[in-house]
């Protein structure tokens, strides 16, 4: 999902792409990771908080996720 983003579009075919930034991840027990990054498409952008646990055959699958919208005119972390 993270590595397909860039290919996404923001709900419309002809919009713009999705752009991600700030990727940062951390390890809060074997096997589970929490990822947030932010994300912009056109002049909108959210920031993005993900759980991700590793399944019995070895994979890491989306357990949960979260986007906040960031309000127009609030600084870049």
């Amino acid at each position: 999902m993270v590595a397909a983003l860039p290919t996404l579009h923001g709900g419309a075919e002809n919009s713009s792409p999705i752009t991600t930034e700030h990727f940062e991840g951390t390890a809060l027990a074997p096997g589970i990771v929490h990822l947030t990054y932010g994300t912009r498409i056109e002049d909108r952008q959210a920031r993005r908080s993900s759980i991700w646990r590793r399944d019995t055959a070895g994979e890491f699958r989306l357990y949960y996720h979260q986007a906040t919208p960031v309000p127009d005119g609030t600084p870049r972390p």
